[in-house]
Order: C-alpha cells, then structure tokens, then sequence
C-alpha cells in the first residue's frame, strides 16, 4: 500500500512539473492515464471514461458568399449562393437564411459591397427584429439564439446592385461561440 501511494505521489509531481511545459491535450492524457493506473491498483478492471469536460462538441458553423453582382429589391433577403463552410447544415442557400440548429451564442457577421460609388443599406436581421445595419461594409454582432432562431441579411430601400465577383466581396457567415 505504501509503495502505491508512494508511486501515485511521484506520477502526480511529474504532472505538475510538466504541466507549464505540456499542451492541454497532452495534460488531460497524463491526467487519464494516471486515473486508469490508480483503478487497475484499486482491484478494478474498468478503465475510466473520458470527463465530460474533454468530449468534443460538434461544430456549428458557416461561410457564404455571393458569387456574381446582382440586383436585390426592398425588404429582400439576400441569397448568398457560394457556401464554403456549413457544419451543422443551419444555413440554407436557397433562402439565404440561417437556423440555428441548437442554443446558444452566435457570432454573426456579414460584408456588403457595392459597385464604385454606390452604396447598399442592408441590416443582420433576428427572426423578424432587424439587428444592426450595413452600409456598404462590415458588420458583426453577438446573438443569443434559440433553437430554431433564423438570421438573415435584408436589403432596405429601392431596388439596388450588391457587388460580388470571383473574388468573393460579399459574405455572410456565423459560428456558435457558447451553449
């Protein structure tokens, strides 16, 4: 018994002497090893599960952009037809809206570019709750979002030309921070 605790306590001063020199991936390693020694020592044979603390959650996440100029009327929303990224299919390119598939923190953002000298007013809207605006540019915004929650990009006025060629100008895209 004595010499269990002995070997224990020196496995634990090896972890702590490594742990400013060793990644977090390595560290839970170590960390799961050491716990499966000290259950094999304890008599039993199970080995123990990965903590919670360490499983992978999967992705929520994605990319579109417009792939040619178009024309979008008043209150349209734009359909961002190039997608890049979309883990966790929350984003439809037909309609140009995201769901969310589960909920959480969202981190939004869209570019709008216009043809030289023009501008494009657009906003990130919420469901039915227009978010913040875009006036020819960058925008962003953190969202708590509900299952099921839709975020989409909405042209304002009179019918006008959003810019994007095979450089991608125009994108929208979002990614779950937190549940």
């Amino acid at each position: 018994m004595f010499r269990t605790t002995v070997t224990v306590f020196i496995l634990l001063m090896m972890m702590v002497k490594v742990e400013s020199a060793c990644d977090t991936e390595l560290q839970n390693g170590l960390f799961q090893d050491l716990l499966n020694m000290m259950m094999k020592i304890k008599g039993s044979n199970q080995e123990l599960s990965t903590c919670e603390c360490q499983k992978k959650v999967p992705a929520i996440a994605f990319t579109a952009s417009l792939s040619a100029s178009k024309s979008i009327g008043p209150l349209e929303t734009v359909k961002f037809d190039k997608v890049w990224t979309n883990a966790g299919k929350g984003y439809d390119p037909n309609s140009g809206i995201f769901t969310a598939p589960k909920k959480g923190f969202y981190q939004i953002t869209a570019t709008i570019a216009s043809p030289s000298g023009k501008v494009f007013h657009a906003s990130i809207w919420k469901n039915d709750e227009k978010t913040v605006g875009l006036y020819t540019g960058s925008g962003s915004i953190v969202l708590n979002l509900k299952k099921g929650d839709r975020v989409l990009i909405k042209h304002h006025n009179h019918t006008q030309v959003i810019y994007s060629d095979s450089y991608q100008y125009t994108m929208f895209s979002a990614f779950l921070i937190s549940e």
